[in-house]
């Protein structure tokens, strides 16, 4: 099938590069990404993640060790959530 496409240039640009360096017709190359992305399309779902936001005139009553350890452990829940993973609370 022959089709139309209105692509962002640089986004073209960086994509002919790429299938050349590949030894790939451009063709090629966008039918590899559509069925790589229709493949993982259930797993690759973007988890949206709200990082908190520390405001030095609003002081949290936390210390930096406290903000630390919230942090890392906020964004392990959010690494888990994107691996699939069972949260643990």
């Amino acid at each position: 099938m022959q089709t139309t496409l209105r692509i962002d240039d640089q986004l073209y640009r960086a994509a002919k590069a790429e299938a050349a360096r590949e030894g790939l017709t451009l063709t090629r190359f966008l039918e590899e990404g559509i069925r790589l992305r229709l493949a993982g399309e259930k797993t690759a779902r973007v988890i949206p993640h709200g990082f908190r936001v520390h405001h030095p005139e609003r002081p949290s009553g936390h210390s930096s060790e406290d903000i630390r350890n919230i942090a890392a452990k906020e964004q392990e829940r959010h690494d888990q959530a994107k691996l699939g993973l069972s949260q643990n609370p």
